[in-house]
C-alpha cells in the first residue's frame, strides 16, 4: 500500500463505528469513548441498528445516512454481518476498515462462509482492513483510539516507538507498559488473524513514517520471513521482535486466538539474526530495548563502570562478564587524580570504580568525561544515588538531576558512546527522573549491562546484514 493509504489508519478525518447502541453492555461504544478521551479531532459517526445516542451523537441506522468523506470504518458486529458492512462501506467510498469482530478462521478453520464472504467482499470493493479479530489502533498523535475495551487514555505518554501486536490484550498491556517506563509510544496496531494487513505493511509504513524511529512487534506468527528480513536489512530504524507461539503447548492457544501458525525457536532466533532483529523474550525487554536504541551505537566490549555504591559495583562486573563485556583498566595517571577527590582516601580505584567516596558532583563529572573519552573505552554503566537531599551533599547543586542527564546527553553525541544509567533509590524518585524524559534512565544496573548488550548486538549485526 501507498504511504497516504496507510496513513487513513492512523490519522483519519473522520471514522464510523459500526455495531453501536445505547445498551449498557454494547462494546462499540467504547470505541467513541476511547477516542474521546484521546481528544481525536475528527469526525465520529455512529452506526448501529437501532436509533438513539452515545456520548452525545445520534445512532445512524444505516451506512446511506453517512456522509461521502468518512475515511475510515471501525466494524463491531456479529461476523456473519461483516461482509454486509464491508458490502456498505464500499457503496459509501469507505476504503479503510478497522475489524474487530471474532469468529472466523481462528474460531472455524473449515469452510468458514463468513471469512470467505469478508475477503470477497473486500476485494471487489478494494477495501483494505486491520484484522479482523483485534482491537485495532491507538495513535497518541492523532487521537484515534479504536479498542472496544475501555483506555484510561490519560495513563498514555507520547513516544517515537511504533508497535505492532497480534493479541489485543498484548496490545492494551504494551500501550501501558511503554507509558509507565516513561518510554512512550507514537502508534501501536492491534493485528489480529492478518487476512489482508500483516508485520509487512505496518513496517513499510513505520520505516517511513517521520514519528517512528523505533519499530516493535509481538507477533505469534510470521507471514512472511524471507520478506521481512529483506526489509529489516534496509531499515535505518531498530526492530524488535517478541515472538511467542514457538513451542507445542502454546501453539494450541494460539491458534484458537488469532489463527495463529507456530514457528521454532530455532528457525526464527536464526532468522532475526540474519536481518539485524533485535528479538525480546516479554514486554519488559522491549522497553529495555526501546529505551537502549535512544543512545548511541555501541560499537565495542570494552566498558568503563562507575557506581555509587562498592556492592553494585561488584554486580555490575558480575553481569558484564555475563554479557561478553570487558572492564579495562584505566590509565595511572587518571586513577590517581580521581582518587584526590575521595574524602576518606580509603577506597582505591579501579575499573569498575566504587565511587562511594567521592562526594562532588564536579568530581563525578571529570571522571565521567574523562573515562568516556578514552579510545579504548566504548561506553560506559553508571549506577548512581538519589534522594531529594542528594545536592547538598554534593555540595548545594541546585537541579543536579537535570544538569547530569543534559551533561550525558551531550557527551554522549559529542563522543559517540552510549552511557547507561540507572538509580538505586525509592521508586518515586526513580519514575520522577524518568519523567525528566531528557535521557533514558534503567531500572537496575544489571539490565543497564543487558541493554548495553542488545545495543551492541544491534549494530554488530546491522553491519554484518548490510555488508
Amino acid at each position: 500500500m501507498l504511504m497516504q493509504e496507510m496513513k487513513s489508519f492512523f490519522y483519519p478525518s473522520s471514522i464510523a463505528v459500526f455495531g453501536v447502541s445505547n445498551d449498557q453492555r454494547n462494546l462499540a461504544k467504547n470505541i467513541i469513548l476511547n477516542c474521546h478521551r484521546m481528544a481525536f479531532k475528527g469526525e465520529i459517526y455512529p452506526v448501529g441498528r437501532h436509533p438513539g445516542t452515545v456520548h452525545g451523537r445520534n445512532i445512524l441506522t444505516h451506512a446511506d445516512d453517512l456522509p461521502l468523506d468518512v475515511e475510515l470504518a471501525v466494524i463491531l458486529v456479529p461476523s456473519q454481518f461483516v461482509a454486509e458492512t464491508i458490502e456498505a462501506c464500499g457503496k459509501k467510498g469507505i476504503r479503510h476498515a478497522i475489524i474487530s469482530t471474532g469468529g472466523f478462521r481462528e474460531y472455524h478453520a473449515e469452510n468458514n462462509v463468513a471469512e470467505e464472504d469478508l475477503i470477497r467482499m473486500a476485494a471487489q470493493y478494494g477495501v483494505q482492513f486491520i484484522g479482523p479479530n483485534c482491537i485495532g489502533v491507538i495513535c497518541t498523535n492523532s487521537g484515534l483510539c479504536t479498542p472496544f475495551n475501555p483506555i484510561q487514555a490519560r495513563s498514555l505518554k507520547k513516544g517515537t516507538t511504533s508497535i505492532v501486536c497480534q493479541s489485543g490484550g498484548v496490545t492494551t498491556q504494551a500501550a501501558y507498559y511503554f507509558s509507565e517506563e516513561k518510554i512512550g509510544f507514537s502508534k501501536i496496531v492491534s493485528a489480529g488473524n492478518k487476512l489482508n494487513l500483516n508485520e509487512i505493511n505496518y513496517i513499510k509504513y513505520f520505516m517511513e513514517d517521520d514519528d517512528t524511529e523505533q519499530i516493535h512487534l509481538y507477533l505469534e506468527s510470521i507471514e512472511n520471513g524471507s520478506e521481512l528480513i529483506a526489509l529489516a536489512k534496509k531499515s535505518r530504524k531498530p526492530i524488535v521482535v517478541f515472538k511467542s507461539n514457538v513451542s507445542a503447548t502454546a501453539s494450541q492457544i494460539a491458534y484458537s486466538h488469532t489463527a495463529a501458525l507456530a514457528n521454532g525457536v530455532s528457525i526464527v532466533d536464526g532468522a532475526l539474526k540474519q536481518a539485524g532483529i533485535i528479538r525480546a523474550n516479554n514486554i519488559h525487554e522491549m522497553t529495555v530495548c526501546a529505551n537502549v536504541f535512544r543512545l548511541p551505537p555501541l560499537r565495542g566490549n570494552r566498558l568503563v563502570v562507575i557506581s555509587l555504591s562498592g556492592g553494585f559495583a561488584v554486580m555490575i562486573g558480575d553481569a558484564c562478564e555475563k554479557y561478553g563485556f570487558m572492564c579495562p583498566p584505566l590509565p595511572d595517571w587518571l586513577l590517581r587524580k580521581i582518587e584526590s577527590f575521595r574524602r576518606g582516601g580509603v577506597i582505591k580505584m579501579s575499573n569498575p570504580m566504587d565511587f562511594g567516596d567521592v562526594h562532588d558532583a564536579k568530581a563525578l563529572i571529570y571522571a565521567i568525561e574523562q573515562c568516556l573519552t578514552l579510545e579504548d573505552i566504548d561506553g560506559m554503566v553508571l549506577s548512581l544515588m538519589y534522594d531529594p537531599d542528594i545536592g547538598e551533599a554534593f555540595g548545594g547543586v541546585d537541579n543536579m538531576m537535570e544538569m547530569l542527564l543534559n551533561f550525558l546527553n551531550e557527551l554522549g553525541e559529542k563522543v559517540k558512546k552510549p552511557v547507561a544509567v540507572s538509580f538505586f533509590s525509592e521508586r518515586k524518585y526513580i519514575d520522577e527522573i524518568k519523567e525528566i524524559g531528557m535521557f533514558p534512565i534503567f531500572n537496575n544496573p544489571v539490565e543497564s549491562v543487558q541493554a548495553l548488550s542488545s545495543l551492541r548486538s544491534y549494530w554488530s549485526r546491522k553491519a554484518l546484514s548490510q555488508s
